[in-house]
């Protein structure tokens, strides 16, 4: 395994050890699948997630968080995620490993430019160009979260296949009512130990990024409330700790020709914003039941 760059602290990894097993077998560690193998320069490989989704194709979130991960292993240090912009091109097996190849656009004074390939069977599952950039202080200005948004704590849980995660329906709890997936408007946070680590937290959150819809409200029988991702876009404004409840408010921008696009604010439990993302998901009604 080659040496991780100069200043890199990954809290996943213990001192570069590779940790892996051969086969790239799920580990048992809920978090392992960010502890990616370097097998070149700007090469890694990500081992598969020791929880399953109820289908066979590849979590999205998941993939684009290993994708982040293998770009942030190759910036200088201080440098953390400013935005990214990804396409969802194949689905992918997850039951098997996938390997990222890194591009090293550009380096400047303050800012690192990253692209990456996510591959299986030599073909591109997911492409994504990304942004590094140093802290800087300045003016500020932040567009709050609604002031009537239900506390996490007294949301409505959502019963989920992402083990990781404590989703939570932002309406009043009634009884023992339960929330459903998907959702677009919700609490989420990481409910297994973390590292104290930033560039972890900001994977987590995009891994987290994925859950949501925007298309809840205008869901019908020939319009399904979501569907797959086709891209993917998100705009990192502050560090954010993913083991801690952050909101997700969706709402749908444009739907025509079986896509649709929504925007999402991220705002963690104090009303800061985190994040900014924009999502587009093909939205095909329902095939009949035979």
């Amino acid at each position: 395994m080659a040496d991780c760059p100069r200043g890199r602290a990954n809290a996943v990894r213990t001192a570069c050890a590779p940790r892996l097993q051969d086969d790239m077998s799920a580990s048992t560690d809920l978090l392992d699948w960010l502890d990616l193998e370097q097998v070149d320069r700007d090469i890694f490989r990500g081992r598969p997630s020791s929880f399953r989704t109820e289908f066979w194709s590849l979590f999205g979130g998941l993939v684009a968080a290993q994708a982040l991960m293998a770009a942030a292993r190759t910036v200088p240090a201080g440098r953390f995620p400013h935005s990214l912009h990804g396409y969802f091109l194949r689905p992918g097996d997850s039951l098997r490993p996938v390997l990222y190849k890194v591009d090293r656009d550009r380096d400047g004074g303050s800012f690192s430019a990253r692209r990456v390939a996510a591959l299986q069977d030599g073909e591109v599952i997911w492409e994504m160009t990304c942004s590094f950039h140093v802290d800087l202080d300045g003016p500020d200005f932040t567009q709050p979260m609604a002031l009537d948004v239900v506390p996490a704590e007294l949301s409505v849980p959502i019963p989920t296949w992402h083990e990781i995660c404590d989703i939570r329906h932002a309406v009043a709890r009634v009884g023992d009512e339960t929330g459903v997936m998907p959702f677009s408007q919700g609490w989420v946070r990481i409910c297994v130990p973390v590292p104290d680590d930033r560039l972890v937290h900001a994977c987590l959150h995009v891994y987290t990024s994925d859950l949501s819809t925007g298309f809840v409200a205008l869901a019908n029988d020939e319009l399904p409330p979501a569907g797959p991702s086709i891209d993917h876009a998100m705009w990192f404004h502050h560090p954010v700790r993913a083991d801690e409840w952050v909101y997700f408010d969706c709402s749908a921008v444009k739907v025509g020709g079986r896509r649709g696009l929504y925007t999402a604010t991220a705002h963690d439990a104090s009303g800061r914003l985190v994040s900014v993302l924009a999502q587009e998901m093909l939205l095909r009604p329902p095939k009949p039941a035979s």
